[in-house]
C-alpha cells in the first residue's frame, strides 16, 4: 500500500510518499481500506515536532489522524461491525499509524459507522476539527440558548463547526474572523462579525459565557475582562502558561481556563455521524487531493493558506466506489 510517512521531525520536506506493507487487525480492531482522509492543523505540529513537550510520536510515523473508508477485515473478538461497512474514526497518532495510508488498522472504539446519507468527504472531516468543537462548546462550557459566545478562528474548521453548532444551541454569537470570510461565517449562524486585521477583539466591550479561542492564538489573561464573573476561556494549543492559567483563574478570578486536547470516542463520534445527518454540521471542503499532494497541502495549511478542510482522496479499491468529490463551499 502507499502511505506518507516521515523519519525525523521537520517542516513538510520530510514527508516522502512510499510502499509499505499494508497491516493486519489485531484483537478489537478492523482493517479499513480508506477512501478519504483529511488534514488537520495538529498533523503538522506533530510532524515538526512543535508538541514534543507533550506528545511524541513513534517514529517513522504515517502522518494524519482522520478519516472515512470501508471495513476489509475483523481482528479477534470484534463484534457490531462487519467487512464492507463504512464507517470514519480518528486514529491515536502516537504509535506512528496515520491515515493518509491506502490502508490502516484501528480500534473499533475510535470508529463509528457512517450515516447512508453523508458522504466520505464529509464524514473524514469531522473527528478532529467538528469533535473539538462539540467537545469545547458542549462537554466542557456546557453552552446553553441565549448565552453569549465569542469565537475566534471563525471561518477555520474547528471555528466554522463551532459556530454552526452554537447556532443550533440558540446562543447568540460573536465570530471573529477575516472580512473575506465574514459572509461565510453569517450564513453559520453567527450574529456579530469581528474583523481580526482592523479591530482587537479582546477589547470589544462586551462579556461573554463563553470564549472560545478556536484559533489558539490568544491568552486566557489577554481575554478576562471580557468574561462574564464565571465564564470559561477555552484554548485549543496547550501551552504552559495556559495550564498556569487554568490553575489560578477559578481561585482568583472565579472563572474557567480550559486549555485541552480532543478526546475521541466511539460515543462522540456517533454523536457527530448524527449532526452530520442532520445537517446540523457541514464541514466547508476546501481542497480534494491525492497523497502526492499532502506535503504542499500541510505546507499550506501552516501558512494559514487554507480556509477549511483539505480531503486527500486515495485511488479507489477494487469493488469500492469512487467517492464523489465535492466542490469548496463558499
Amino acid at each position: 500500500m502507499q502511505a506518507v510517512m516521515f523519519d525525523d521531525y521537520g517542516d513538510d520536506s520530510v514527508l516522502q510518499l512510499r510502499e509499505i506493507p499494508a497491516p493486519l487487525p489485531g484483537p478489537g480492531e478492523v482493517q479499513v481500506q480508506v477512501t478519504v482522509a483529511s488534514l488537520n492543523p495538529v498533523d503538522f505540529k506533530l510532524r515538526d515536532g512543535m508538541l514534543r513537550w507533550l506528545r511524541r510520536p513513534k517514529l517513522p510515523a504515517i502522518t494524519g489522524k482522520d478519516f472515512a473508508g470501508q471495513i476489509s477485515a475483523l481482528g479477534a473478538n470484534v463484534t457490531g461491525f462487519q467487512v464492507g461497512q463504512r464507517v470514519f474514526g480518528s486514529v491515536d497518532p502516537m504509535p506512528g499509524h496515520g491515515t493518509c495510508a491506502e490502508t490502516l488498522v484501528i480500534d473499533t472504539g475510535l470508529i463509528a459507522a457512517t450515516p447512508e446519507s453523508v458522504s466520505d468527504e464529509t464524514a473524514a472531516c469531522l473527528p478532529v476539527a467538528a469533535g473539538t468543537a462539540l467537545q469545547a462548546l458542549q462537554s466542557l462550557a456546557q453552552l446553553r440558548a441565549g448565552q453569549k459566545v465569542l469565537i475566534s478562528g471563525a471561518s477555520g474548521a474547528v471555528g466554522a463547526s463551532a459556530v454552526q453548532w452554537a447556532h443550533a444551541t440558540g446562543a447568540h454569537i460573536t465570530a471573529v474572523c477575516s472580512a473575506v470570510n465574514a459572509a461565510y461565517v453569517r450564513v453559520l449562524g453567527a450574529q456579530v462579525l469581528v474583523d481580526h486585521k482592523t479591530q482587537d477583539w479582546s477589547r470589544l466591550g462586551t462579556t461573554f459565557d463563553v470564549i472560545f479561542d478556536a484559533a489558539g492564538v490568544s491568552t486566557f489573561w489577554a481575554q478576562r475582562r471580557q468574561l462574564a464573573p464565571k465564564g470559561i476561556y477555552l484554548n485549543t494549543m496547550p501551552t504552559p502558561g495556559l495550564f498556569l492559567a487554568s490553575v489560578l483563574a477559578g481561585p482568583v478570578f472565579g472563572q474557567r481556563s480550559v486549555p485541552f486536547m480532543l478526546k475521541t470516542d466511539a460515543g462522540l463520534l456517533k454523536q457527530l455521524a448524527e449532526l452530520a445527518r442532520q445537517r446540523v454540521l457541514q464541514p466547508r471542503v476546501a481542497r480534494v487531493i491525492g497523497l502526492e499532494g499532502v506535503a504542499l497541502a500541510q505546507r499550506d495549511m501552516k501558512a494559514g493558506r487554507v480556509q477549511g478542510k483539505v480531503c486527500v482522496v486515495m485511488a479507489p479499491h477494487p469493488g469500492t466506489p469512487t467517492p464523489t468529490r465535492e466542490r469548496p463551499r463558499a
